[in-house]
């Protein structure tokens, strides 16, 4: 999720056993819940009440057992919680972003946005809203991709602020994630940041990504100097950005590319006629917003072809358009 740990991290080794937590009247704010979903597997026969279930992809009744359970690890607690996709623990995992261990916290804030499901984002976002000032880095680091990437959708002053609030953190990762959280909602503070980071000598990936988000093209001759030294798995993106931030555009060749995908007979086409369609997902990756520029351009290419204008009035590319207010799309297509 950044750009020195891209894959998803398990929680640390076991380490010593942890109590759970009451508020200030005694009351333990999980145990109503906990109880309902033990008495629930109980019934079911999944599990027994006084072992924690030891399943391939932890859910809220392995979560729930190793709440209720007195010699359940910190360790082995977040390694359930950060790889959990069950939408059914997220009011187990809520007042976990408040655990004494660290290790919970970042876990925590690593599987929020997975086990959001359908329900209403609030109390997901206050949650990861003050993990993103965690004291522990790690916490922050989580909290900031889940803000600024994950839930980038969610767009408020108070989250916009609390990403602006990390963009001087010493965390490296952490301030990178926020500043590509910001870019993404295209706020008008990470403009001057971007230009400051891609002055240097060196930078990070999710700082090119950020300026491909924002887009503005004062930063296309920056982007265009860190063109070499990637890996290959951060070379696609890294062009992304430099189309996102050309002030004429994604490219003519990328247009009359992916028009001419849809006259072959996209998305049935072979493979190896993907390519200018890969190259379109990744410029939309983090700049979804360009969709309806990029589908009228590719929609005017089509005039005269039916058949090639419907398939692509009917594709992702134009229902992310649409989402973006492209009139031509419609959902009956």
């Amino acid at each position: 999720m950044s750009d020195l740990a891209s894959s998803v991290p398990s929680p640390d080794d076991p380490a010593d056993p942890r109590g759970r937590s009451a508020d200030a009247s005694g009351h333990d704010p999980l145990a109503e819940v906990i109880a309902d979903l033990t008495d629930l597997a109980e019934v079911a026969g999944l599990v027994d009440q006084a072992t924690p279930l030891d399943d391939s992809e932890p859910t809220a009744h392995t979560i729930a057992a190793l709440l209720n359970s007195p010699t359940t690890a910190p360790a082995e607690l977040a390694d359930a919680v950060a790889w959990c996709y069950d939408d059914a623990a997220l009011p187990l995992l809520l007042p976990l972003a408040h655990h004494d261990d660290p290790r919970v916290r970042r876990a925590v804030a690593q599987a929020l946005p997975s086990v959001l499901g359908e329900s209403p984002p609030d109390e997901t976002v206050r949650a990861l809203l003050a993990l993103s000032a965690d004291e522990d880095p790690d916490v922050r680091d989580w909290a900031c991709f889940a803000l600024g990437t994950q839930l980038s959708e969610v767009d408020s002053p108070v989250v916009r602020d609390a990403l602006a609030a990390r963009l001087d953190d010493p965390h490296d990762d952490t301030r990178c994630e926020a500043l590509l959280g910001l870019a993404r909602r295209r706020d008008e503070r990470a403009l001057p940041v971007l230009h400051e980071r891609l002055s240097r000598d060196n930078v990070y990936s999710l700082e090119i990504d950020a300026a491909g988000a924002l887009g503005h093209s004062s930063l296309h001759t920056l982007v265009r100097g860190h063109l070499a030294g990637w890996d290959d798995d951060v070379v696609a993106r890294v062009c992304a950005a430099l189309r996102l931030t050309d002030p004429d555009g994604v490219g003519d060749d990328l247009l009359d590319g992916l028009a001419e995908w849809f006259r072959t007979g996209a998305p049935h086409a072979t493979d190896e006629d993907r390519y200018w369609w890969t190259v379109t997902l990744q410029v939309l990756e983090h700049a979804e917003y360009r969709a309806p520029e990029i589908a009228e351009q590719v929609h005017d290419r089509l005039a005269g072809s039916e058949p090639s204008t419907t398939l692509m009035l009917a594709s992702r590319l134009a229902q992310l358009a649409g989402d973006h207010g492209w009139p031509r799309w419609s959902p009956s297509y």
